[in-house]
Order: structure tokens, then C-alpha cells, then sequence
């Protein structure tokens, strides 16, 4: 309830400075007649309100977007107690493979190489398969926790590797930073671009994780003498975001993404 607080009060300053504005912009061009003293409209003035009316229109239609998100975000349904939320992340780049989670398509982002967290029943193997190819039952996500499910090819066979986030919190007033060295062989760095370091010796398949203020910063990923930038965008309180460090064709790529979960239905 805080983390949405802090959002509607945001969009509530945003549409009362539109209006504050309007107001002195329509008012504030009345003046009185030279003659009469009597203060009349003038073209000027309207002019004036009819921006001022275009500002008081854009407050109106930011209300129903913000809120209507982070009333979907609250009251989104969600699972039992007890189910897990795993998520699928590739370990490299190419033609994104069809994922399937208990018999249930799992989508990736082309973008990003993951997919959103998706929750399951806890304390029960895992049904996985690539392009139509089961590959492991060996995954079984505890209670409550959190999974990157790593895939990656070999000659013609799929492997996963499971790494463990451990059981989700936050702190409403900061946002989650995650870290995810997919680079086999590394021991990875996240730093503030020319700044102080972030993580350190990331061991690959491992993640590693901390609350951060909400800001924007540019940050590189690196292993060695090698580096990859990514700019953080602007997070708000509450949210969690994860950065996969990854290296296609011998270039090290740092891909952002807002960690986000399905919402939760019966399958």
C-alpha cells in the first residue's frame, strides 16, 4: 500500500501543477480596460485559457493511466501460499526458443533474453521443454522462492541451469537492483560508469542483489578489462530491476529489464 501511495501522490502533484498552471496562465492574462477599468477578456486572453484548457485536459488524461496501472498491479490476482515464481533467461543471443513450463508456453523477451516470472506450485518438479524438446525434471522450486531458470544449447542438447533468487522482499521506499552473470568463466563487476562498484567477483549463474535509491544512473558491466554500459532508467520506489550481463560472438553485452510477474491463473 505504501509503494502505491508514493505513486498516486506523484501523479496527483503532476496533475496539480498542470492545473496551477493553467489557472495563472487564463487569469493571470486578464486586464483591466485602459479606459473603464473594468477587466474584460482579450484575444491574448483567450488564448491564454485555451492553452490553460489543453493543460487541465492532459492532468485529466494522466489519472486514469497511472492509476488504472497501479490498481491492476494491487489487485491482481494472485497464487496460493506455497507456489514458487520462476522465470526463463537464455544464456546467450540468437533466435529465441518456444519455452514451455508445465505443458504452458512461457514467452521471452526478444529484447532482453527473458521472460516474465510466472508462478508455480512449490516443492514440485518442474515440466520444462525448448522447442518442443524436454529437457531436465530436475528443477523443483521451493515454497515461496524465487528462480532464473538459465537455458543454453549444446551441439543439438538444451541445458538448464537453475539460479536461486531466494524469497522475494523490498522495501517500498527503494527499488531492487539484480545481477545476473551469464558468462561462463567470468567473475563480473557492476559498477557506476567512472563510479564506485556496485557487485564484485559475481560468479557466473549467480546472482547477487540490493536496494538502491530510485535514480537513473549509467552503470558497466564488466569481466576482466572488458566492459559493457547500460543506462539504468528511471525506476520509481518499489520497483525491481534486473541487469544480465551475457557475451554473443566474443562482445560482452549489460540488457535491462523491470522484473515483472504474470498474473497469476489456473492451469
Amino acid at each position: 500500500m505504501l509503494t502505491n501511495s508514493v505513486c498516486y501522490a506523484r501523479s496527483d502533484y503532476a496533475r496539480a501543477d498542470f492545473r496551477s498552471i493553467a489557472q495563472m496562465l487564463c487569469l493571470g492574462s486578464l486586464q483591466p480596460h485602459p479606459n473603464s477599468g473594468m477587466v474584460l477578456p482579450s484575444p491574448s486572453h483567450n488564448r491564454f485559457c485555451l492553452l490553460a484548457a489543453l493543460l487541465t485536459s492532459l492532468s485529466i488524461a494522466m489519472a486514469p493511466q497511472s492509476r488504472g496501472q497501479e490498481i491492476g498491479r494491487l489487485y491482481a490476482t494472485r497464487p496460493p501460499p506455497g507456489y514458487a515464481f520462476i522465470r526463463i533467461a537464455t544464456l546467450s543471443g540468437g533466435d529465441v526458443p518456444r519455452v514451455q513450463v508445465n505443458s504452458a508456453e512461457l514467452p521471452i523477451n526478444e529484447a532482453t533474453g527473458a521472460s516474465a516470472y510466472r508462478a508455480v506450485p512449490g516443492n514440485q518438479p518442474l515440466n520444462l521443454s525448448v522447442n518442443g524438446s524436454a529437457i531436465s525434471k530436475d528443477v523443483v522450486p521451493g515454497a515461496e522462492t524465487y528462480l532464473t531458470l538459465v537455458i543454453s544449447k549444446t551441439d543439438t542438447a538444451w541445458t538448464v541451469q537453475s539460479i536461486d533468487e531466494g524469497q522475494g522482499s523490498g522495501d517500498g521506499l527503494k527499488a531492487k537492483l539484480r545481477f545476473l552473470n551469464l558468462v561462463p568463466g567470468c567473475a563480473a563487476t557492476l559498477q557506476i560508469a567512472d563510479g564506485p562498484t556496485i557487485f564484485q567477483q559475481s560468479a557466473f549463474a549467480s546472482v547477487q542483489s540490493r536496494t538502491i535509491n530510485p535514480v537513473a544512473a549509467k552503470l558497466e558491466g564488466s569481466c576482466g578489462k572488458t566492459g559493457a554500459p547500460l543506462t539504468l532508467p528511471q525506476l520509481r520506489a518499489g520497483d525491481s530491476y534486473s541487469l544480465f550481463l551475457r557475451k554473443d560472438s566474443e562482445r560482452l553485452r549489460l540488457i535491462g529489464q523491470l522484473d515483472e510477474t504474470e498474473p497469476y491463473r489456473e492451469r
